[in-house]
């Protein structure tokens, strides 16, 4: 896979280091690349150690899914420009976090600036973790907060093209947005599907490792779509979401099994292994065993 070593070497080091609340590098990672997905649709990885921007350009302007962190906005619209001369109508912010969020008050005034009801609710809090990146939206940064929200779904247009807004649950935050692109069958997914492996679950947020899965399963079977674009690293085809999808009730069934046969937590993450048609999936080190003890001490407060 394009990328992957060195991708999934800075996505798991920096959720690794927000589990232990040490700082979190803005500016380490490999160069932006620019993926052309289809005549319409781009999607900019890299430039940091952190999320996807995607560009959506319509015939009134560029959706833009996603602002990596603070210091990459000029960045992000050269590489904009490269493409298209088309001005920004409209930002969408998956989730709150600092890595998808973090450029928002540097491209001027957008008109809408988009994202579910919760997320907006964490990023106006009076304090919060860095990860959460409320700060950066204090002051007369306050414009640049979301100014469009959805609860459980909404349809907005730009232009002639519609963009349809889901949140199906619980998973990475509480504030998850799903975001389908229905003239490209195409979905964007955030950091629920971040990448092929076991996720960061930010609790504080909202985050549920025991909803994981079965908010992935409801996306998997109320989404029409062809193609997938992941939080983080490609674009893959539907049937990979499908997948992600097993892996999690697969991951949850074990962690559960164990839990009930008194077993640590600890030695449920070392013993575990993807069933066979998974072994492109990472387990990603430290997350594993963080997924797990997450699912104990869920499942012991239910």
């Amino acid at each position: 896979m394009r990328r992957a070593c060195v991708l999934l070497a800075l996505l798991v080091s920096g959720a690794v280091s927000i589990l232990i609340a040490a700082p979190v590098a803005q500016d380490a990672g490999p160069p932006m690349d620019l993926e052309r997905i289809e005549d319409n649709l781009y999607v900019l990885h890299g430039g940091c150690a952190c999320g996807n921007s995607t560009f959506y350009i319509t015939d009134a302007g560029v959706v833009m899914v996603d602002t990596k962190v603070a210091g990459q906005g000029q960045a992000i619209l050269d590489q904009l420009r490269s493409v298209t001369d088309q001005p920004l109508a409209m930002i969408i912010n998956t989730h709150t976090h600092f890595d998808h969020t973090g450029s928002n008050a540097e491209f001027g005034a957008v008109e809408r600036i988009v994202t579910h009801a919760n997320a907006r609710e964490s990023l106006m809090q009076a304090t919060c973790a860095p990860v959460t990146n409320c700060d950066a939206f204090k002051g007369d940064n306050a414009q640049y907060l979301p100014n469009v929200t959805f609860d459980d779904r909404r349809t907005l247009t730009v232009g002639s093209e519609r963009i349809d807004l889901y949140h199906f649950g619980p998973g990475h935050t509480d504030g998850d947005a799903w975001i389908v692109l229905p003239a490209l069958r195409v979905a964007l997914t955030g950091d629920l599907f971040s990448h092929k492996g076991v996720p960061f679950v930010d609790t504080a947020n909202g985050g549920s490792a025991l909803g994981f899965g079965d908010t992935l399963a409801t996306a998997t079977a109320e989404l029409d779509v062809d193609t997938v674009i992941s939080g983080h690293f490609d674009a893959y085809p539907f049937d990979d979401l499908v997948r992600y999808t097993e892996f999690h009730r697969h991951l949850k069934e074990y962690a559960l099994a164990g839990m009930e046969a008194g077993t640590p937590a600890e030695e449920v993450a070392d013993a575990y292994e993807p069933p066979a048609n998974m072994d492109d999936f990472s387990l990603g080190g430290p997350l594993l065993g963080a997924f797990v003890q997450l699912i104990y001490d869920e499942s012991e407060t239910r």
